[in-house]
């Protein structure tokens, strides 16, 4: 276990599987790595602390929650719709958690999104208050 990790598992509660509700992946790698969930009622960013392996094999990952201000919130919730509009709604996870594998758009108008999204600052959420962890 790395510092960093061990510090969050230290640090914060372990929130139950059953408290968060995945709504939508920003990054992804064989899995969802960072995006928006439901923590009981309060939309919250979740991003990848650790990815490792059992003793028994089987692999896992752990999330931080991290609380957002207002702003914060409504920006990712705008970048969020304008991606949905011009590439596609594939991001989103359904009531079941299972990504719904809408819709991905046409290339061709991708570029209204990509465009406006390449020139956004890189977020960092790093000094925003971390709720807890919780695994998958």
């Amino acid at each position: 276990m790395s510092e960093f990790e061990s510090t969050i598992i230290e640090t914060y509660p372990q929130i139950p599987r059953s408290d968060v509700k995945l709504l939508w992946h920003c990054d992804f790698w064989d899995g969802p790595i960072s995006g928006m969930l439901l923590y009981r009622t309060d939309m919250c960013w979740y991003a990848m602390i650790v990815e490792n392996e059992n003793d028994n094999g089987s692999w896992y990952r752990r999330f931080a929650v991290i609380r957002l201000t207002a702003e914060q919130l409504a920006d990712e919730q705008y970048w969020h719709d304008l991606f949905r509009q011009y590439v596609g709604t594939h991001t989103d996870y359904g009531d079941d958690e299972r990504r719904t594998l809408g819709a991905v758009l046409p290339k061709t108008g991708w570029y209204h999104f990509y465009d406006k999204y390449n020139e956004r600052p890189k977020r960092d959420y790093s000094t925003a208050p971390i709720l807890g962890w919780f695994e998958t």
